[in-house]
């Protein structure tokens, strides 16, 4: 079954973005809530955005924010930047997983991680949590977006509060999937 694309988005090279895995505006808000906090005790802010979603990057440049983005593939970081109307200039982009590629501990104010969960591994969740734990800075925080059924919130909760404290759970969607993707706002432990 193929979703339908949502408004003011397209195919593009063949990338669907579509209206379960694309960010609403009430989602948006939260994201760039917790960006603007974070510019106002960090003016040099690093980010990390998991997953190539351009809303989350285009909020980056437009808060001017120096953003990393990981992706599997770059070019799907490329053709999701078709989506974007603003650039971000001060954008690294890297290719694989954030679990082997070398990035340096405690390098990060910020991560980002929209639906990407997805894309790991049942038997890599762990070392993705510690991963993230391990280089974001001390006094950063994740905002991860995920599809969370009922049935598995406790387990996937628990997964999550090894490595940090939930600091803020909502539910922003709206419409059908609104109880499946909560925002989680979460510091290190």
């Amino acid at each position: 079954m193929k979703l339908p694309l949502t408004k003011g988005t397209s195919e593009s090279d063949g990338h669907h973005h579509t209206a379960m895995t694309k960010p609403c505006d009430s989602e948006m808000s939260v994201f760039e809530n917790c960006l603007k906090e974070l510019v106002r005790q960090k003016s040099d802010a690093r980010i990390l955005i998991l997953g190539c979603s351009p809303e989350l990057r285009e909020l980056a440049a437009r808060m001017n924010i120096r953003a990393t983005v990981i992706a599997n593939d770059l070019e799907v970081i490329e053709r999701t930047s078709k989506l974007m109307k603003k650039k971000n200039k001060a954008e690294e982009w890297l290719e694989g997983d954030i679990i082997r590629l070398p990035l340096k501990k405690a390098s990060f104010d910020m991560i980002f991680s929209d639906h990407i969960l997805s894309n790991v591994a049942p038997f890599n969740t762990e070392k993705f949590y510690e991963r993230m734990k391990e280089i974001l800075r001390d006094d950063g925080s994740v905002v991860m977006r995920s599809l969370v059924f009922s049935k598995t919130a406790k387990l996937f909760e628990s997964r999550l509060t090894k490595y940090f404290n939930i600091v803020e759970k909502k539910f922003a969607k709206t419409g059908v999937f609104a109880d499946y993707f909560p925002i989680y706002s979460m510091k290190p432990k």
